[in-house]
Parts: C-alpha cells; sequence; structure tokens
C-alpha cells in the first residue's frame, strides 16, 4: 500500500485537528482489520474501537469475539454493543442507522472516529446515488470527513483501491473475517458491487479512475456554485430556517433544487433524497401545502415561508401544576415578573387541548380563533399548555420560538405595580442560532 499517500494528510489531519483519541470502528473484516493496524503503526494518539454487533447473520457472535480478541493483540480497548436492526424498509440503511448510532453515543469531544471506506467502495457509493437520483448536481460520494456527534469522523483510506488493501493485509499475514452478507444480491450496494462494476470494469477498465476524478472535479463545480448561491440564498431567507415562498415561486424547478440543497447545507443539515427535493420544489411553484417529513427533517409552510424543522417526539399530554416541567419536545417554564404576566394565585394547573376550549378576552373566544389570531402553528397547537383557575382557561402559555406571545383572560393579567406569572414553551423545533 501506498503509506506516504495515507500517512502524509492522515498525520496532517491529527496534527491540525488537535485529536485526543482515535477510535477504529471494527467490523473484523479486511478493511477495518488493515486500518487498525496501520493506524497502530504510524500514530501516537490513544486508540480505540468500537465493533457494533447488528445479528444479522449466524457468525455474528463469532466476529464479535475476533474483535475482541484484536483489541488485545493491538493493545486498544474495544467496545463492543449489539443492536436490533428493523425489518422495515432497507436493511442495509437501517442497519447503517444503527451503527452509526452506536459510534455517535460512544464519541466525546476530541474523538476521530476513523472507518475503513476505500476507493472501490466510494465508486459503488457514486453509482448508487446516481442510480437512486443524486441529490446534489453532479457525482457524489462520500466525505473524507465530517462532524458526527460531539466528534469528527474520518476515513483515511478513501484513496486506496481494495486490491491495494488486499496485498497490504497478506503482506503483514493479517487475518481477518469474510463477510456473508457482502454476498446477497438483495442489498443495492452488493449488487453493484458484484453485477454491475465488473461489467463496467471489463469494457471500460478505466473508469473507476474516471468515476473518482469526475466526482472531485464536480465537489470542486459545486463549490463554485454554491458561493454564486449564497447570494441568492441570502435574498430569499425570511429566517435561517425559513424560505420566503413568494420569491421561489418566482422560480423553476431546476433553479429550486440546488437553492435548496444549499440552504440545508447552509445549516448543516442532512440532505434528504434527491426525490424528496424534487417534490418539494414541485410542491412549492404549484403552490401546494406543504407538509413533508423524513426521520431527521420536517418542511412545513406558514405564512408565506417554508420552514426546515427538527422533527418533535409525539406528544404525550400531561395534567399538572404550574410549575416548570418537560415533556416530548418541550419545556414548560414560569417566571415572575413585574408589571404584566397571569396574575400571581395558588393552585393553577396546566392541560392541553382536547378541543372546544374557549376563553374570555372581550367575549368568550375559541382558543381555535385565538390559536389562528396569534399565529400558532396549526402542528403545534396541541402542544401549547393551557392554564387553569378551576375550570376556567385563564392564560394560553407563550412560545418565544415562533414569537407568540401569552394570552391571558380578562381579570386575570397581573397590575401595572404586581408580579405575574410568564409562561412560556420551549421547543426543539428550529434551526436557529442560539442565543
Amino acid at each position: 500500500m501506498r503509506e506516504k499517500v495515507l500517512t502524509d494528510p492522515f498525520l496532517r489531519h491529527l496534527k491540525e485537528n488537535k485529536i485526543k483519541r482515535l477510535v477504529v470502528g471494527l467490523s473484523g473484516g479486511i478493511d477495518s482489520v488493515v486500518l487498525l493496524d496501520l493506524v497502530s503503526r504510524i500514530s501516537d494518539v490513544p486508540i480505540s474501537a468500537v465493533h457494533v454487533n447488528h445479528h444479522l447473520h449466524p457468525r455474528s457472535d463469532e466476529y464479535e469475539k475476533f474483535c475482541t480478541a484484536l483489541g488485545e493483540k493491538y493493545q486498544v480497548g474495544l467496545h463492543c454493543q449489539s443492536v436490533a436492526v428493523s425489518a422495515q424498509g432497507s436493511i442495509e440503511a437501517r442497519a447503517r442507522e444503527a451503527r452509526y448510532n452506536v459510534f455517535e453515543q460512544h464519541l466525546v469531544e476530541g474523538d476521530l472516529l476513523l472507518l475503513a471506506h476505500h476507493a472501490d467502495d466510494q465508486v459503488e457509493t457514486i453509482l448508487f446515488r446516481l442510480f437512486r437520483g443524486g441529490r446534489v448536481p453532479g457525482l457524489e460520494g462520500m466525505p473524507v470527513a465530517r462532524p458526527i456527534g460531539n466528534a469528527a469522523l474520518y476515513r483515511p483510506l478513501l484513496d486506496i483501491p481494495r486490491a491495494e488493501i488486499e496485498t497490504y493485509a497478506r503482506e503483514r499475514e493479517l487475518s481477518w473475517c469474510e463477510d456473508p452478507t457482502n454476498a446477497e444480491l438483495d442489498a443495492d450496494r452488493n449488487y453493484i458491487r458484484h453485477n454491475i462494476v465488473p461489467v463496467i470494469d471489463s469494457r471500460f477498465p478505466g473508469a473507476k479512475k474516471a468515476l473518482l476524478a469526475g466526482m472531485r472535479r464536480d465537489k470542486i463545480a459545486r463549490g463554485q456554485h454554491q458561493e454564486l448561491l449564497g447570494g441568492q440564498l441570502a435574498r430569499v431567507r425570511h429566517s435561517p430556517d425559513g424560505l420566503r415562498l413568494d420569491l421561489l415561486r418566482l422560480m423553476m424547478q431546476e433553479e429550486l433544487v440546488p437553492l435548496l440543497t444549499a440552504w440545508l447545507d447552509d445549516l448543516n443539515l442532512p440532505q434528504p433524497s434527491g426525490r424528496m427535493l424534487l417534490e418539494l420544489a414541485d410542491n412549492i411553484v404549484a403552490q401546494h401545502r406543504i407538509d413533508m417529513a423524513t426521520s431527521e427533517l420536517e418542511f412545513r409552510d406558514l405564512d408565506n415561508v417554508v420552514y426546515v424543522l427538527r422533527p418533535l417526539p409525539p406528544m404525550e399530554p400531561v395534567d399538572c401544576t404550574l410549575n416548570d416541567f418537560e415533556f416530548p419536545g418541550g419545556r414548560v417554564s414560569n417566571n415572575l415578573v413585574r408589571g404584566g404576566g397571569l396574575r400571581t394565585s395558588p393552585g393553577y394547573t396546566v392541560a392541553f387541548r382536547s378541543g372546544k376550549e374557549k376563553i374570555r378576552i372581550g367575549k368568550n373566544r375559541d382558543i381555535k380563533n385565538v390559536f389562528q389570531e396569534s399565529g400558532v402553528p396549526a402542528w403545534l397547537r396541541d402542544r401549547i399548555p393551557l392554564i387553569y383557575a378551576g375550570d376556567e382557561l385563564v392564560a394560553i402559555a407563550a412560545v418565544p420560538g415562533w414569537e407568540i406571545s401569552m394570552k391571558i383572560a380578562d381579570g386575570w393579567a397581573a397590575g401595572a405595580f404586581e408580579e405575574g406569572f410568564d409562561v412560556s414553551l420551549s421547543l426543539a423545533d428550529r434551526m436557529l442560532p442560539e442565543g
């Protein structure tokens, strides 16, 4: 293996980023075994490893024992963790999601997670994303480095072909496990590896190098394009996580998709599939209601703005006294303020909307109408705390993240020289800068 090609950029990355600990993702396969062997020879940074047991084939427990023995051989701490992989959807995708969740939980600030993806893996990723429908213009592969949880991820072998890794393993007389799932053609990447890449190789021997070179050119071109999109993005932006729909609707779908991609990149958010971005662009142009979601993002429209939001967990209504408390996806705060807020009194309780609640503001009013006039997003209305004195609804909590003020029933507001309760709901849905 061309160790200098690996060691120079790798060691430079360690020094520039002040890495305190290396964490090798250790599957027991040839690639991760080579990575562990190589890193243990060239780095003086403390090394540990993580093995995730997916229990997807009969020899999974053997692999875990093998990795345990490797940890002892190289004198590195090994963290083994079993995961349950959902059978819904793509097993390949669910296994990856479970694996990365383990990595995030294990990593701490100053860690660098090392993964053993190589140049052939990169080619397969490029083709997979191309066939699935790329979410960005041009060819796209895996990044060499990116953030993960409180730490960072790095792929030091990404420019090294599989053949060189195999040569290194034989020369070093290393042992490894052969994963039987790599031969299963139900997995899309395995199908590409075994059925598509060999056919391309036989007809176009230089195709892999050409694809990798094309990916690097496209990455440079996207960077240049991002600079142009930056000005356009600034013109249509309502808030960091919101874009003005009236201005977006003046654009064509082909212009919207790269602009939406640049928006999410600017927020450092995971990109949805190219198909989903096309659908989002279609809905914007066609002036349809926007209500779309992935496991990591939601897109919703409100008052001429399309927002990207963090999904909130399912609501579990609770009835309780008026104190600071948390519930899934939210925190209720109750602070004393002078000259405003809800008149101080013991015995207030908190509940959530069940339907047909009314509050006296000028007259008995349905809170549905109060919510509409106050600009409360429809998808948040069941989460808004309602404050009661006995059976009477006397106040509706503020939601500062959406610039929604507290509503107080007639006769229940604190006087100009009195102290009152300021009740507010904090949510984790907005993509806004802290402070």
